[in-house]
């Protein structure tokens, strides 16, 4: 009589045989082939053993809960074609908040997350109420992710109200941007000027080239919103690029004439703080607060907010928020003129 045929079975998921000099050999590898792919783990016996099964579903049970971590699932969000479509400045802006993230919570499985737990996180960063609110920000934009990813069923970050925070960064009064000019040296004044003028983030001023200048027009593609701006030159910025020297295809570059690909931060913050711009570092007086700068000066010239977003690229509901400073001004100075004429 022939020997029985032991049964055939069919190998369990992320596993693969080996067959080496006549013997078989099982491996525990899942999601091989991809960016997911682990170390492949050896399991003992064969499919009829009671040790392999053993082996197997302590490894992929292993694998179920490193998949629900909140470390896998920014692991695979930074994978993800939604991340790779992000800007450089904030993909690595995501990335810093994605650390504290795991810092606090990178062991624990995402689907255990509560509001109260979100609660907590918000509030103990409260002490800078801003970046604790990006913070949740960034961390509910994580959790909506997995959602569909199965990390979780439903985004606990809605129900948590952010901190209340100020005004922002202030914008330069004329006063302040004219000292500025006449006491900075002449690569930050250029820089601040082109920010002024232009209303663009410091980013987009740095990468602006000559080329980019054309029949008394600026073409700038923003690299945080992607939009695609045409703004007409200022006359007095128009001055200030008629005495850069041209070191480089770069419109600004630094005091030995190379473009900033790094250091510019530093600089600015040595320039602020020299002695004789002490009274602005004071205020409070920012790079970021000249693109401010802009869109008041803007609006005080009576251009609408469809115009500044024009020139900005930014949306109605922010230039609205910033227009609040110039309302207030403007219904201040005509109550006191109505008082002083009554």
């Amino acid at each position: 009589m022939a020997p029985r045929k032991k049964p055939i079975i069919e190998l369990p998921e992320g596993v693969r045989r080996v067959r080496s000099k006549g013997r078989d050999y099982f491996y525990f590898h899942p999601h091989r082939g991809t960016d997911l792919e682990k170390k492949a783990q050896r399991l003992p016996g064969t499919l009829f053993d009671q040790e392999f099964w053993d082996a197997y579903h302590k490894a992929s049970d292993t694998i179920k809960l490193q998949q629900g971590l909140f470390s896998s699932l920014i692991r695979d969000y930074l994978q993800s074609p939604e991340f790779k479509d992000k800007a450089t400045k904030t993909a690595r802006e995501y990335e810093r908040y994605f650390e504290i993230i795991k810092q606090h919570w990178g062991h624990l499985p995402v689907a255990d997350l509560r509001p109260r737990n979100v609660l907590e996180l918000r509030d103990y960063y409260a002490s800078t109420p801003a970046k604790s609110n990006h913070l949740i920000r960034v961390l509910s934009l994580l959790v909506s992710l997995g959602v569909p990813r199965g990390y979780e069923t439903i985004n606990p970050c809605t129900s948590v109200r952010k901190l209340k925070v100020g005004q922002g960064y202030a914008p330069w009064p004329a006063e302040a941007i004219k000292y500025f000019s006449e006491h900075a040296r002449k690569d930050m004044w250029e820089a601040a000027a082109l920010a002024l003028y232009s209303g663009q983030r410091q980013g987009d001023v740095l990468k602006m080239k000559w080329d980019d200048i054309e029949n008394g027009l600026i073409s700038v593609k923003q690299d945080k919103t992607k939009k695609f701006l045409v703004i007409p030159v200022h006359s007095e910025l128009q001055e200030v690029l008629d005495n850069i020297e041209r070191n480089s295809i770069y419109i600004l570059t630094n005091s030995r004439g190379r473009p900033w690909a790094s250091g510019f931060n530093a600089s600015w913050t040595k320039q602020m703080a020299r002695p004789e711009m002490a009274e602005l570092k004071e205020a409070g007086f920012v790079f970021h607060g000249l693109r401010k700068s802009a869109v008041v000066i803007l609006q005080e010239a009576g251009c609408t907010d469809a115009q500044v977003g024009a020139v900005t690229g930014q949306t109605r509901q922010m230039v609205e928020h910033y227009s609040i400073m110039v309302n207030q001004g403007k219904l201040a100075r005509e109550a006191m003129l109505k008082w002083d004429n009554g």
